[in-house]
């Protein structure tokens, strides 16, 4: 056989080798599932189904939002963490799960830190302090902080969940304050805010979207924004740090997750079509209309935010002194 004949017949079984590899079809070839673990009707799952209908267009197939609630946002955050790592099952959350959880509770059978990769950040709401007409002398901050040190241990606080953010959000208030309050945890945003509309309780931290219907309509009022700076939608009402509150910038932001196995060609694929979605100008207006903003990075990276939040977090959860089991 000659030199040249040889070449020929080793070139074409490399390429026999290589055909099969290069034939495999492009991701995703099926429909896709993110997974909100909160109830519906909250911000994250608005966004998430906002997020979900632009990536279905962006990727060519379906992309079906499951909510999956339960143990302040563990559930499904550990079905996701233990699902097959092919870029089919996702999750969208936010702090609850990737900063506090895994100070918060003394045993979780998956690893927020290590079981993710993050594949882009969905926007940011500030949380707000509401407290209840019908639960204190008058809805001020001022009047609950009067009321909490003349009965400790007495004045009750609401939450959408033990571990959730508005929980230890509020943690973190009652520890700044030196005050001794009641947890009074709920399945979900809803009913804690009627209950506190209906003076069951008196205070609540809530995500703005929630809130504002019921400050709009005198059910309760905002007294207080979580965060460094006030917002466009109320510019009247102070931040908690400007109140005296340095550990209340506390904003919720919200991410798109898959298992850390995932290949990387899927990891790309997955958040090309993230960062194309938040970057549009219907899901910024969506945003807006919902009082949410993106997520300011600065100069970080994301792996760097990820990292600040999980610190931060975790001595929130230590300065407050709570746990959830």
């Amino acid at each position: 056989m000659t030199l040249l004949a040889r070449r020929l017949l080793l070139g074409g079984l490399a390429g026999g080798l290589a055909a099969p590899v290069l034939a495999q079809p492009a991701f995703p070839t099926r429909p896709l599932r993110v997974v909100v673990p909160f109830a519906p009707g909250g911000i994250t799952d608005i966004l998430a189904r906002a997020a979900a209908e632009a990536m279905a267009r962006s990727l060519g197939q379906p992309v079906v939002v499951e909510n999956r609630a339960g143990a302040g946002g563990n559930v499904g955050s550990e079905a996701v963490a233990k699902a097959a790592p092919d870029g089919y099952t996702l999750l969208a959350v936010g702090p609850a799960v990737m900063g506090i959880a895994k100070p918060l509770y003394n045993r979780l059978n998956y690893d927020p830190d290590s079981d993710f990769t993050c594949l882009g950040l969905l926007g940011a709401q500030a949380n707000v302090m509401l407290v209840s007409p019908r639960a204190l002398p008058e809805p001020t901050l001022p009047a609950l902080l009067q009321a909490a040190r003349a009965k400790p241990g007495e004045v009750t606080f609401a939450s959408s969940g033990a571990g959730s953010l508005t929980h230890l959000t509020a943690e973190l208030f009652a520890a700044d304050a030196g005050l001794r309050m009641v947890h009074v945890p709920y399945r979900g945003s809803p009913p804690a805010l009627a209950d506190l509309a209906g003076g069951q309780v008196a205070m609540l931290f809530d995500a703005l979207t929630t809130a504002l219907p019921l400050h709009q309509g005198g059910q309760a009022r905002i007294v207080g924004i979580a965060t460094r700076g006030r917002v466009a939608d109320l510019p009247e009402v102070p931040s908690l740090v400007e109140a005296g509150f340095p550990s209340l910038d506390a904003p919720n932001w919200f991410g798109m997750f898959a298992p850390v196995a995932t290949p990387a060609p899927v990891v790309a694929r997955l958040s090309a079509a993230v960062a194309e979605v938040t970057a549009s100008d219907g899901y910024k207006g969506l945003m807006r209309a919902r009082s949410a903003e993106p997520v300011a990075l600065g100069d970080r990276s994301l792996d760097a935010f990820l990292a600040a939040e999980r610190v931060r977090w975790a001595e929130a959860v230590r300065r407050s002194g709570a746990k959830a089991d």
